[in-house]
């Protein structure tokens, strides 16, 4: 009797090992389940413009001989003895120039003008280059001569800039000869940028 009873333990063990088998062999297989996202996005030109300054103070007290300028901003004179040649007052805006920062994700190009001298003195005008500006600071009365004159339409000063952002610095130039007449001096310049 205890025979039959270990063959019916082994026999019961072998039949539940079969069912288990048997279910493990016919189980469904793994699955798998999946989800997207769409992500869109416009992004359009953009171009910005910033100045350091809003205004050039030459001062009060310009005159061909060279008399130091009272503005509270840094201005240097250079004179020449030459002719009629009087003194070239520099703005330096804080002492490094002005500072004309653009930023743009396309190609830019930029333009610059400047108004006609709406002062009192007849013979300061644009039209004459009485104003002028570079990216370096003169040091002497014959390169301030030679910087670019403004001009009242708007002429180039960047073309083709590349992308990203870039800063500009501009030093102005104001001429005072003696044969220019005393008074005042007043203009508006300026800066366009386009993509």
């Amino acid at each position: 009797m205890s025979r039959i009873t270990a063959h019916r333990g082994v026999v019961s063990l072998l039949a539940v090992l079969l069912a288990v088998t048997s279910v493990l062999a016919t189980a469904a297989p793994a699955q798998a389940a999946q989800g997207t996202v769409t992500v869109t996005a416009t992004v359009n030109a953009a171009i910005t413009i910033s100045l350091s300054k809003s205004s050039a103070p030459f001062g009060t007290t310009l005159e061909p001989g060279g008399t130091d300028s009272n503005s509270g901003d840094t201005v240097v004179d250079f004179q020449s003895s030459s002719s009629n040649q009087g003194s070239y007052y520099v703005w330096k805006a804080d002492g490094s120039g002005m500072t004309v920062t653009v930023q743009s994700n396309k190609t830019w190009n930029g333009t610059i003008a400047a108004s006609e001298n709406s002062g009192t003195s007849s013979s300061m005008t644009i039209a004459s280059g009485v104003l002028r500006y570079a990216s370096t600071a003169p040091t002497s009365y014959a390169e301030a001569a030679a910087e670019t004159a403004f001009t009242t339409s708007a002429a180039a000063w960047q073309t083709n800039h590349a992308k990203g952002r870039s800063a500009h610095t501009f030093f102005y130039s104001l001429r005072v000869d003696w044969d220019d007449d005393p008074g005042t001096f007043a203009s508006t310049v300026t800066y366009q940028v386009s993509q």
